[in-house]
């Protein structure tokens, strides 16, 4: 078992004090075994949520009911979202390679489905499904962080730290096949089931949401832009990308944008997905959010869950689209115009609270 000798090298050299660090995941990041994402963000929240300190002191006291503990830790990390299999997988090597117990745990294939990675709630109206990805909350610094370069525009600065809660966020775009079946028409420009929706204006997705909404029993939004920039950066796993799950060199992977898209949108999920599974959080089509465009984060005042100014005259859009330039859709670029202008360039994409 390779995660296995990687924790005895690891405890064995370093010392058990280890597990109680940052640096563990680290030194398990390198390792074959955690090359599986879904067991390597495990090891993060497991980290983050104070667990590797508890399990060291508890291994320091050779406490008797260490094992009932464990247990309780693993509901905790299921309760997270995570797959109950990834769990049982990072726990039972940790407890393997403390000594605590002799049975060796089951390795992950490693080319199982992304889709285990994460926890998504489908969704089926008619003939149509989509999947609402989990979105474990978090604190972030929202606007032009360094990797935005030169290239991050004034209503990006100064960014400012904020903390989000957990929601639900939808895996794609709104697709013209799910528009049609809720609103019975397809305005778009480009034509085609699995195309994203487009020329649909902010108080058209109002009405959509709303008759989505009576129709599935979830209470559907709009992202608010803290929301969806959040989400596009990876949330509690980003890797801090320039562009939502990747970099100026991998961009045409993740991204359809002016330089690659052929002057038009494209299917959803043609490209890679970023570190939460969310496709086409960048290029293909721009998405509307709930806020009021206000051209200052500093002035904005809200550091938790921050909803944008009572009123303006426009709302924020995110993402890029088809015929932008790569600069223009970065994870920090805004935009903003009249709740009532609709073009080929933005359409939307769904949030909740709960599901």
């Amino acid at each position: 078992m390779k995660l296995y000798k990687a924790i005895h090298t690891i405890l064995s050299q370093y010392g058990k004090e280890l597990i109680a660090e940052e640096r563990f995941i680290n030194f398990l990041s390198d390792f074959h075994a955690f090359d599986v994402r879904a067991t390597r963000r495990v090891m993060q929240t497991f980290l983050q949520m104070g667990y590797g300190q508890q399990v060291f002191e508890l291994d320091m006291q050779d406490a008797s009911d260490k094992l009932l503990k464990i247990s309780n830790i693993s509901f905790q990390l299921s309760q997270e979202g995570f797959q109950k299999k990834h769990v049982e997988y990072v726990l039972d090597s940790i407890c393997y390679g403390l000594g605590w117990q002799g049975e060796l745990p089951e390795e992950i294939d490693e080319n199982e489905d992304e889709e285990e990675c994460v926890d998504k709630h489908y969704v089926t109206v008619g003939n149509v499904s989509f999947a609402m990805v989990s979105i474990v909350g978090g604190t972030f610094d929202l606007g032009a962080t360094p990797e935005q370069g030169l290239y991050a525009a004034f209503d990006e600065k100064p960014s400012i730290q904020v903390t989000v809660s957990s929601f639900y966020l939808a895996e794609t775009p709104v697709t013209q096949a799910l528009w049609r079946e809720i609103m019975d028409d397809n305005p778009s420009h480009f034509k085609g089931d699995n195309l994203p929706v487009e020329r649909v204006s902010w108080e058209d997705c109002q009405e959509f949401i709303k008759r989505l909404s009576i129709q599935t029993g979830i209470k559907f939004r709009f992202p608010t832009e803290a929301e969806w920039e959040y989400a596009a950066r990876g949330g509690q796993y980003s890797k801090h990308h320039k562009y939502a799950g990747a970099n100026d060199d991998t961009k045409s992977d993740y991204l359809w944008f002016k330089e690659n898209s052929q002057s038009q949108s494209h299917e959803v999920k043609t490209k890679l997905a970023n570190e939460l599974d969310l496709y086409d959080m960048n290029g293909n089509i721009s998405e509307w959010c709930s806020d009021w465009y206000f051209n200052s984060y500093a002035n904005n005042g809200e550091r938790v869950n921050p909803q944008g100014p009572s009123s303006g005259v426009a709302k924020v859009y995110r993402g890029g689209s088809w015929d932008d330039k790569a600069m223009n859709c970065r994870v920090s670029k805004r935009f903003s115009i009249n709740p009532i202008f609709k073009n080929k360039l933005v359409g939307l994409r769904l949030a909740a609270t709960n599901i």
